[in-house]
């Protein structure tokens, strides 16, 4: 969940307009990797009530940037800041209090949180849902409780936050995917990946779906342009195939490329198979064999047909092959290139 606070991890964004001349010289020592400085006039400027100065010290502390970390000092200077009205504070007191850390308890991201999210803070909305969602019961005061988790992450949503959208798909999939698909549809149209994704593989793979070959690959081809390998190797192989897109060998091979380069393992055994057979890119059985091994990193897939087409064309390249252009590729795996 900790994942969730990026505004502590992002004090660029603090950039806000001051009149505070310090702030603008802690501001600046920090963007150059002078901590030590940016500690000592962010402190400055925080005395004098400036709340982003005091972000910006409690972040330093907290992450240790400075060469020591004091995260019961940054607390200290995150609640100066939270009286203020600044969300990334609280949102940093919310992450110090889920780790019990700066003298905070678990209970106090309840707080921190919701005060966030009162304040339109989506990614706070997000964590209070993966609160709810969970449950922490006596630990945190907050019980398992997945329609409350479902309206923050509708709150979220509303306030335009995509994951938020995606995040409300899952909570949907397994007992209702009729309800996931829509929701995952939103947030595809709020421009997140992993949502447009989703709902193409529902189009294309729930039986409590109407298939829909076009739409799958139109949510598909989203994904892949903002770079999930994963979408990256489907879309390359629905073009592959021209299953509700039209059929082109070398678009396919560009996209199996871009998902093996980006570690999919499907998208490695793709570009494999297309640069055994020389289909879409220049035949090369040494890149073939390399991508097939790389491929192979991840273990079986679970999938029995797809594990036994990577077998099958291992042992035909390994058959018919000159065993040295083999052992050039095996090295490759080693060093990595």
């Amino acid at each position: 969940m900790c994942a969730l606070f990026a505004t502590t991890s992002s004090v660029g964004a603090l950039a806000s307009e001051t009149n505070s001349p310090e702030y603008g010289t802690a501001l600046a020592a920090y963007e150059t990797g002078d901590y030590a400085n940016a500690l000592v006039y962010g402190k400055l400027a925080g005395a004098g009530g400036n709340a982003e100065a005091q972000v910006l010290v409690g972040h330093i502390l907290m992450k240790g940037l400075g060469g020591f970390t004091d995260k019961k000092d940054a607390a200290g200077w995150f609640k100066r800041a939270a009286q203020s009205g600044n969300t990334d504070a609280m949102l940093a007191l919310g992450e110090l209090a889920l780790a019990e850390q700066g003298g905070l308890s678990a209970p106090d991201a309840l707080h921190w949180l919701t005060r966030a999210a009162d304040e339109n803070r989506t990614d706070a909305m997000i964590a209070l849902a993966e609160m709810y969602r969970v449950g922490h019961g006596a630990e945190m005061g907050v019980d398992m409780d997945v329609k409350k988790a479902r309206q923050w992450l509708v709150k979220a949503t509303n306030n335009g936050d995509s994951f938020a959208a995606y995040e409300l798909g899952n909570t949907y999939l397994d007992k209702d995917p009729k309800l996931a698909l829509h929701w995952y549809e939103k947030s595809a149209e709020l421009g997140e990946a992993q949502g447009a994704y989703g709902a193409a593989i529902l189009y294309a793979e729930n039986y409590n779906i109407k298939p829909d070959a076009h739409k799958a690959a139109k949510l598909l081809k989203q994904a892949a342009q903002a770079g999930l390998p994963a979408a990256q190797a489907d879309y390359g192989l629905v073009v592959y195939q021209g299953n509700g897109t039209e059929r082109s060998i070398d678009e396919a091979a560009k996209w199996f490329k871009k998902a093996a380069e980006n570690g999919d393992p499907e998208g490695r055994f793709l570009y494999a198979f297309t640069l055994a057979k020389g289909e879409g890119v220049a035949q090369s059985f040494e890149d073939a064999y390399y991508w097939l091994l790389r491929a192979e990193e991840s273990g079986t897939s679970g999938i029995n047909e797809y594990d036994q087409s990577r077998n099958e064309l291992k042992t035909r390249l390994e058959n018919n092959v000159d065993p040295a252009i083999l052992s050039r590729a095996r090295a490759r795996v080693v060093t990595g290139k």
